[in-house]
């Protein structure tokens, strides 16, 4: 099965809370009569879950478990679940942290080697800036630019 794009996870938060200010735009991936296959990393519904679900200061949306959990399942059966192996992930963390990268940009790095392993043409993130830089070779937009010019 051929994937057109892989979605980040900033993409499926945004497209399963109403109130966010991008919660249109990447709802309209999955439009019903869409063409478009996508494919999101294993990893990436952890980092939603846990954006979903974060509680304090820096918790936005604070769900429940429950709520959360049928939320990711719905954006599971629209798209393909994808990972790399533990192997390729040690890998993925050597070479970023071998290219003086630091910090959180490594779950980008995660999310570009997993579009690379499964020949995935474009990635779609509201981080289109920090992905880009780390991955020039793949079609990198937002929701918006993607559905007006696909990479397919």
């Amino acid at each position: 099965m051929t994937i057109d794009a892989l979605i980040d996870s900033n993409v499926v938060v945004a497209n399963i809370v109403s109130d966010h200010q991008d919660h249109l735009p990447s709802r309209a991936l999955f439009a019903p009569g869409a063409r478009q296959r996508f494919a999101v990393a294993a990893h990436s519904f952890a980092e939603a879950y846990v954006t979903l679900t974060h509680r304090g200061a820096s918790g936005w949306y604070k769900f429940e478990s429950a709520e959360a959990w049928a939320a990711l399942e719905g954006i599971k059966s629209r798209v393909t679940l994808i990972s790399l192996t533990p192997p390729q992930v040690f890998d993925s963390i050597r070479r970023y942290a071998s290219d003086g990268g630091i910090g959180a940009r490594l779950y980008d790095a995660l999310i570009g080697q997993t579009a690379l392993l499964y020949d995935i043409p474009a990635i779609v993130t509201w981080n289109t800036r920090h992905m880009a830089g780390l991955f020039p070779t793949l079609l990198v937009a937002t929701p918006t630019d993607y559905l007006a010019n696909p990479a397919t």
